[in-house]
């Protein structure tokens, strides 16, 4: 197995990159991830970069037009994470204005909040994406490539497929979190850097509107966009799109379905751009077009 250092990072989506690591279609990769401050903790200091995300890796073959298959087979956080609080961000942060952080140790499965109370480890990626014909930066920005997802769901046993948009697919990820809530109410997750074990398998002529996830639990699809409520829309148009083309329900069915057993909702804080996820159980899905 091939293993790529977070030494190799970049803030910035940009097909003009030469790729960090070039794996052959289906091979395995350790990746070593920064944590979104890049190690640089305490209320009176700003990291010089934000949301460092290693890479980019080029999978051989890949073309604009087909699209990578990202198999996430473990997780392994660091022994700290850290919560920050700041003025603007997060759901209150027009209350919640003076800088306040929590450094959270990690360790035998569980998290440690002040006061003693311990939360199960749930490790997950919040940021990864293809690379995209235009350039983004990785903090914040995300849309049909991925990006900064900050998705609970993306966590190993998960399966995650992106669009390729140039050649190779220029895959990055970081941003890594220890426990996460849907919306990331506070502002951030319990955010920590992690060595992440990837199966990154290329599927010719897959083209795909944007992000899908198929976790134990659920088959997702994700939409980013400036007004939460279009995302929202657009989620659900995607959903019903995949159940009609791709399963062959009716559409009046699609959308009735979904209606009773789909579900939708916001995987991160508001920013510019916020990323919503429709999803919908395996359970029902694995009945649909037998």
């Amino acid at each position: 197995m091939q293993r790529l250092s977070r030494d190799h990072y970049t803030t910035v989506l940009d097909p003009s990159l030469a790729p960090a690591l070039t794996i052959a279609s289906g091979e395995e990769v350790l990746v070593e991830t920064w944590d979104a401050y890049k190690g640089v903790w305490g209320e009176a200091h700003e990291p010089p970069e934000r949301a460092p995300a290693t890479g980019p890796i080029a999978v051989q073959g890949a073309l604009p037009g087909d699209a990578l298959r990202i198999e996430i087979l473990a997780i392994t956080p660091s022994a700290e994470a850290l919560h920050d609080v700041r003025a603007g961000r997060g759901f209150l942060g027009e209350t919640f204005t003076t800088r306040y952080q929590t450094v959270m140790p990690l360790r035998d499965g569980s998290l440690t909040f002040p006061g003693g109370i311990t939360v199960a480890l749930r490790p997950s990626i919040g940021l990864i994406a293809t690379t995209p014909t235009a350039i983004q930066i990785t903090a914040s920005d995300s849309g049909p490539y991925g990006g900064d997802l900050d998705m609970k769901e993306l966590v190993a046993g998960s399966t995650l497929w992106l669009p390729v948009f140039v050649p190779g697919g220029m895959l990055v990820l970081g941003d890594c979190h220890a426990v996460l809530g849907d919306g990331a109410v506070g502002g951030t997750g319990a955010e920590c850097a992690a060595e992440v074990t990837l199966r990154i398998t290329l599927e010719k002529q897959r083209q795909l509107p944007g992000p899908r996830v198929l976790t134990t639990e659920h088959f997702a699809v994700l939409v980013s966009g400036e007004d939460v409520a279009e995302a929202m829309r657009l989620a659900v148009r995607h959903m019903v799109d995949f159940l009609v083309h791709e399963k062959g329900m009716e559409p009046y069915n699609a959308y009735s379905l979904l209606s009773l057993v789909g579900d939708i909702r916001m995987s991160r804080t508001f920013r510019p751009l916020s990323p919503v996820k429709m999803l919908l159980a395996r359970e029902v899905l694995e009945q649909i077009g037998r």
